[in-house]
């Protein structure tokens, strides 16, 4: 079973997102080595692999290892491994005083930004999207429901490496009528983001927040925030496991679980 799980989580790499990502990834290295030696002195000084390449090769591994901590999946620590490879593929291609490479692979890199964005998780999850800009009042409606909201925006790096984070959690505690996993696009419903104090703008470290509700009023959020909206914690990972022990979300599982039960013997 485990081997089958392994499997179906690594057929995601086939998605363009990633497939396309890893091969940009490695384009410098792959060109070098198979280009035939008839255009090469087109394209590099040395169609060798040189002490220069070599010395970019190890300060991208060493920024791997420092970044790559901050990542919360294994398929956000690729992304990092990809974002740096990228980074290191133009800075090859400029020392190799090969511009219109640079240009061309610069242009796959964006062309694959715009076209090949983070995949939303698939499968069966427990998440509601919220569309309405009402929130507020439909939080505030009925105190026996317990809300854990994701408030997030489509376009932010952040919130896309955050997603199935969220879709594990409510996997494991979002089969419950009386216990909600929500998202919310902040960036859709300025007005219901200013009321829950959430910074939308381009730089904001608030994206992606999750608060919990319970009996219609705030409880706690991640990140924190001062009263002047600004994030104290904002190194912290929205890591699954810390999430579920700071909002003891399988403490309110069990709760709500136990809640159901007594009220459908009471019905019987």
């Amino acid at each position: 079973m485990s081997t089958l799980t392994s499997y179906s989580q690594l057929r995601i790499l086939l998605h363009p997102h990633y497939s396309v990502n890893i091969f940009l990834s490695v384009f410098y290295l792959l060109l070098k080595q198979t280009i035939p030696k008839s255009l090469s002195s087109y394209v590099f000084i040395n169609n060798e692999i040189t002490t220069q390449d070599t010395q970019v090769l190890l300060l991208l591994a060493t920024i791997i290892t420092i970044r790559g901590r901050k990542s919360l999946t294994w398929l956000h620590y690729i992304d990092t491994v990809c974002k740096y490879s990228k980074m290191a593929n133009c800075l090859l291609f400029y020392r190799e005083q090969s511009y219109v490479s640079l240009i061309f692979y610069a242009l796959l890199c964006l062309l694959h930004f715009l076209f090949f964005t983070t995949p939303e998780p698939t499968g069966k999850t427990n998440i509601f999207y919220y569309r309405a800009n009402n929130l507020d009042n439909e939080i505030r409606a009925d105190p026996r429901l317990t809300w854990f909201v994701c408030f997030h925006a489509p376009w932010s790096p952040p919130c896309q490496n955050f997603a199935s984070v969220f879709v594990d959690l409510s996997t494991r505690f979002g089969d419950l009528k009386t216990f909600k996993f929500v998202k919310f696009d902040v960036s859709r419903y300025q007005a219901e983001a200013n009321k829950f104090k959430i910074d939308t703008s381009t730089f904001s470290k608030q994206l992606p927040t999750v608060v919990l509700f319970q009996d219609g009023k705030e409880v706690k959020r991640r990140p924190q925030i001062d009263v002047k909206g600004r994030v104290l914690d904002a190194q912290r990972l929205l890591t699954a496991d810390y999430l579920n022990n700071e909002f003891g979300l399988a403490e309110i599982y069990t709760t709500e679980a136990n809640k159901l039960k007594g009220n459908t013997k009471k019905e019987q």
